[in-house]
């Protein structure tokens, strides 16, 4: 995992403060994480200068990655997401308001949007949305840490139907 082991503050030993991908911090929904995210280093720098200052709050903020490639493709991964972690994926089609649980679409199905839940038996531990602009959303369900049965329902919690 490497990075220098920190507490839920940032500090790795009295008043010295690790943020960024240097920090191996302790998830409370996760467990211990090194992340090496943008968003993760912004957020636990501001974090890790607050606390310096005497703030002591800790840190439990689910880091996200993008990228807009063009303006066909866009993707947010929020949280753990990990190939070696179980999946299922929501894909909406293109034309209709109609979305299938799909583990290996055909090559010639249109699926303009969806999201991928990676899971520890059937709870979230990280999400992948393909042209969803949710992450918000995707950091509450992970932090609530509630069992799912229906994939399908929660993804429409997402309004995986809505161009966006």
């Amino acid at each position: 995992m490497g990075g220098y082991v920190v507490n839920a503050e940032l500090e790795a030993r009295s008043n010295l403060f690790v943020a960024g991908d240097a920090a191996c911090f302790y998830d409370p929904v996760l467990g211990r994480r090194r992340v090496e995210h943008h968003d993760h280093a912004v957020v636990s720098g501001k974090l890790a200068g607050q606390n310096m200052t005497g703030a002591s709050q800790p840190y439990h903020h689910q880091s996200m990655f993008w990228s807009d490639l063009g303006p066909n493709v866009g993707y947010e991964a929020i949280g753990l997401v990990d190939s070696s972690l179980p999946t299922v994926g929501i894909w909406a089609h293109k034309d209709t308001s109609e979305s299938e649980i799909k583990s290996e679409p055909g090559a010639h199905e249109k699926y303009e949007q969806g999201i991928v839940f990676y899971m520890d038996k059937s709870k979230v531990w990280g999400s992948y949305l393909e042209h969803i602009r949710q992450g918000s959303y995707a950091r509450q369900v992970i932090a609530a840490g509630e069992e799912h049965q229906d994939f399908g329902l929660l993804a429409k919690q997402f309004d995986i139907h809505t161009k966006h």
